[in-house]
């Protein structure tokens, strides 16, 4: 995915527009009181080719992504242009965390660093601030035993944590179904 900031050069005000053309899309929505854009450009990971580009190099990942976007339909051209003159592009995999473990020592992990459950899920803010509210619950509970304290927080976010993961990858390409949001919000009671 890659998102950056644009001139509202549609005249968008308080409303977006998303178009799907095949693997790729985009997103656009107004911002700053409607003077601004902020589209987002997603598309299917194309191969292992498209793992061999360094991510680090803005140019060429912004060559990549015209290259993949070209197609779709509508506003792309005047959207890659934006992106080409974007100083705010950014751009990364779609990825979960999954770790077998969410502490070591006396450090844990809470939030995207310990389960990230991708941008596409919708969960990110929802899963920390639960965390976070897990962790304390336990920490306090346990009576200066950061061990246990850790334990009962991954006993109880993990099946939390799980639901919520599978937002992101239940229908590739669309949606997580009404049925498993509900699910996903009743998944922990505080």
């Amino acid at each position: 995915m890659a998102i950056f900031r644009a001139d509202n050069f549609l005249g968008l005000e308080d409303w977006q527009l998303w178009l799907r053309d095949g693997a790729a899309g985009y997103g656009i929505y107004p911002v700053r009181d409607n003077s601004e854009l902020r589209v987002t450009f997603g598309w299917a990971a194309a191969g292992p080719q498209e793992q061999r580009i360094d991510h680090r190099d803005i140019e060429e990942r912004k060559r990549a992504i015209a290259d993949r976007m070209a197609a779709v339909r509508w506003e792309a051209p005047r959207m890659l242009k934006a992106m080409r003159e974007a100083s705010d592009f950014y751009s990364d995999a779609m990825a979960q965390t999954r770790m077998e473990r969410w502490s070591r020592g006396r450090v844990a992990l809470l939030g995207d660093a310990g389960y990230c459950a991708s941008p596409l899920s919708g969960q990110g803010t929802s899963l920390a601030l639960v965390g976070a509210y897990v962790l304390a619950d336990a920490l306090g509970r346990a009576e200066g035993d950061h061990r246990a304290a850790y334990d009962q927080y991954e006993r109880r976010m993990r099946p939390f944590v799980a639901v919520n993961q599978a937002l992101a990858t239940e229908n590739p390409g669309g949606p997580a179904s009404e049925a498993s949001v509900e699910r996903a919000k009743n998944a922990i009671s505080l």
